[in-house]
C-alpha cells in the first residue's frame, strides 16, 4: 500500500493492477498506465497494463491498524471484463477482513459490477464510476442499479461540461467529486464545474472539488460527512 497525495484517501491498495481501457476518455494519457510501464523488468503484466493479480499485497490492508480510507485498485480496474475472478474474490474477502477501514473503489466498467459482486453486500465498500465527458452518462445509469452503501460518481478528469438532469439523473448518488487532469495539466471550463456542483445541490448531493482544480472563485464544497477530517 501506498500513502496518497489524493484528497480524499489516505492510502491507495494495488493487488490489481491494469485495464483494457474500454470507452476510455484518458487511455492516451493514462497516469496509472505510466506509472505501471516502470516495472518493466519485474512485472511484464504491469508494463503491459493487463489486468492481474499481485497476490502478495492482497493482505496489506489488515496490516495498517488505523482506521483510513483506501482507494482499491487505482493502478486499473477492478470490473475489468478480462479482470481475473480469483482476484476479486481475492480482494473482497481481503476487504471484509478489514471492516474498520472504508474502501473506496471506482471503475469505467460499471455494467460487470452486478456480475461479479460478492453475494452479501460489504458496509465498509464504496462504488462508483468515473465520468469524464457526456458520452459516458450511461456509467451513472449503471450504477444506479448495484448495492452499495454510498455511490460515487467522479468527474475527474472533467472534460467537457455535462448537463446531467432529466429529473432522476443522480437520484441514488451519495457523493459528487470533481476533478482535472494533472499529467499533462488541462482545466475544465469553470462553467463546467458550477453545473456539476448546481446539479449535485439541487439534490442535496454533498460534492467534493479536488484541489487540482484552478482557476477564479471555483466552488469549495465539503466532501461527504464520513469523509471529513
Amino acid at each position: 500500500m501506498n500513502k496518497t497525495r489524493i484528497d480524499y484517501l489516505d492510502w491507495t491498495w494495488n493487488p490489481l493492477v491494469g485495464c483494457f481501457g474500454v470507452e476510455c476518455a484518458v487511455r492516451e494519457v493514462c497516469f496509472a498506465w505510466a506509472m505501471a510501464k516502470r516495472q518493466k523488468h519485474r512485472c511484464l503484466s504491469c508494463y503491459q497494463f493487463i489486468p492481474h493479480l499481485h497476490k502478495e499485497r492482497v493482505l496489506q490492508p489488515a496490516n495498517v491498524l488505523k482506521p483510513a480510507r483506501i482507494g482499491v485498485c487505482f493502478m486499473g480496474d477492478l470490473f475489468d471484463d478480462k479482470a481475473p475472478k480469483v482476484a476479486q474474490s481475492l480482494i473482497f474477502k481481503a476487504i471484509g477482513m478489514a471492516s474498520w477501514h472504508t474502501f473506496i473503489c471506482l471503475t469505467k466498467q460499471p455494467q460487470n459490477i452486478n456480475l461479479t459482486i460478492f453475494k452479501n453486500r460489504l458496509e465498509n465498500l464504496w462504488l462508483g464510476v468515473s465520468v469524464n465527458r457526456k458520452a459516458d452518462v450511461w456509467r451513472i445509469i449503471e450504477l444506479q442499479a448495484v448495492e452499495t452503501p454510498v455511490r460515487i460518481v467522479s468527474f475527474e478528469p472533467l472534460y467537457e461540461d455535462i448537463i446531467l438532469f432529466d429529473g432522476a439523473a443522480l437520484e441514488g448518488i451519495g457523493w459528487v467529486i470533481v476533478g482535472a487532469q494533472t499529467r499533462p495539466n488541462l482545466q475544465p471550463p469553470s462553467e463546467a464545474v458550477y453545473n456539476i456542483v448546481n446539479q449535485a445541490r439541487a439534490l442535496k448531493i454533498p460534492v467534493f472539488c479536488k484541489n487540482n482544480l484552478e482557476g477564479p472563485a471555483l466552488p469549495k464544497e465539503y466532501p461527504h460527512p464520513e469523509l471529513k477530517k
